[in-house]
């Protein structure tokens, strides 16, 4: 099994571009264990002039590269991925996210990636590469019971999201995990275009909502924020923008435009008025971290160092979390954070 980290295009299926050669049948078996690291209590800080925010803190540090950041409200129960020494990824949780102790929630050779957390049920769903595809699953975050499919197709399935109340998970559907055009055997160029999908756990409905990657549910349940890609003026590489549609699938409305650049990632303000998200500007080969308001208005940048900031999520108490290269090596990622307000 192969994979290739793609720097250009931060966020097409976790900024991770597989080449998934066909797994034989094994059992699965998660193992929940602690790991701690060694290192005392201390505060990182590396800025850049221009960045616009305060208290930057590292959260978390070592020789494992740590990824696409979720939870942290309160300084507690953040999620985020873990890099292994072999290639193969697992989902961490930080208790206490200022602490350097934290708990290793998946095991095993495999590809467990696009964790959240859900306070409402104490579960953290996630995607995991299944024998020959990626599907949706959850696990009890501090129970340590086994893992439950919610998705088994043939197709993959990807960035899972919790619904406020924990009974919807909200994830996108389709092609295999690239982050560059592809062409058909009369070599003509598209875009590949997943479709978001709603399930709901209690009554075991599958919705098909619409098209769009990265979906993710407002705090009050009411709508959706997600990504469309698209060509740019050359047809030569692919564009992001940000959209919204409300939790039926219906009213889609476009955020941001191509010439803002290649916008992914967004997550949801806590009061739902704004979106934080990661865009990498035409003139940029890394991504900031940016702001704008549910009307497309108010776009501000908080991060201008020349390393690659992505993957945000605003928590309730207005820190921002993030991954990023800074003041290490390029991908050596870890997770930051920074005041919002």
């Amino acid at each position: 099994m192969q994979y290739v980290e793609n720097t250009k295009y931060m966020g097409r299926v976790q900024h991770i571009e597989f080449r998934l050669k066909k797994m034989k049948k094994q059992t699965l078996l998660i193992v929940l264990f602690f790991t701690v690291t060694s290192c005392s209590e201390k505060v990182y800080q590396m800025t850049a002039d221009g960045e616009q925010f305060n208290s930057l803190t590292q959260i978390t540090e070592g020789d494992k590269p740590s990824t696409y950041p979720q939870g942290g409200d309160f300084g507690t129960n953040l999620v985020f991925v873990s890099r292994e020494a072999d290639g193969h990824y697992n989902i961490c949780m930080k208790e206490d996210v200022l602490k350097k102790a934290y708990l290793q929630k998946t095991d095993g050779n495999n590809f467990n990636i696009a964790p959240q957390y859900c306070s409402s049920n104490d579960k953290i769903v996630f995607q995991y590469f299944d024998k020959n595809n990626f599907d949706i699953y959850y696990i009890e975050a501090n129970k340590g019971k086994a893992i439950t499919q919610v998705t088994n197709t043939d197709e993959n399935e990807y960035n899972p999201a919790w619904s406020p109340d924990g009974n919807l998970i909200v994830f996108e559907k389709g092609g295999n995990p690239r982050s560059y055009i592809q062409s058909n055997t009369q070599n003509e160029m598209s875009v590949t275009k997943n479709q978001v999908w709603l399930k709901n756990l209690k009554s075991n409905e599958l919705k098909l909502l619409g098209e769009g990657s990265f979906p993710k549910i407002s705090n009050d349940g009411k709508n959706i924020v997600y990504v469309k890609y698209e060509f740019n003026k050359k047809k030569d590489k692919e564009q992001g923008t940000i959209w919204t549609m409300n939790i039926d699938g219906e009213l889609p409305k476009q955020i941001t435009n191509a010439k803002l650049g290649y916008a992914t990632n967004p997550n949801w303000s806590p009061d739902g008025k704004s979106f934080i998200f990661q865009l990498t500007k035409a003139n940029k080969i890394d991504s900031d971290i940016y702001t704008i308001d549910i009307n497309g208005e108010n776009l501000k940048q908080y991060t201008s160092n020349k390393s690659n900031d992505f993957a945000p999520y605003w928590s309730v108490d207005d820190f921002v979390y993030f991954a990023s290269d800074r003041k290490s090596q390029a991908k050596k990622y870890q997770i930051w954070r920074f005041k919002i307000k």
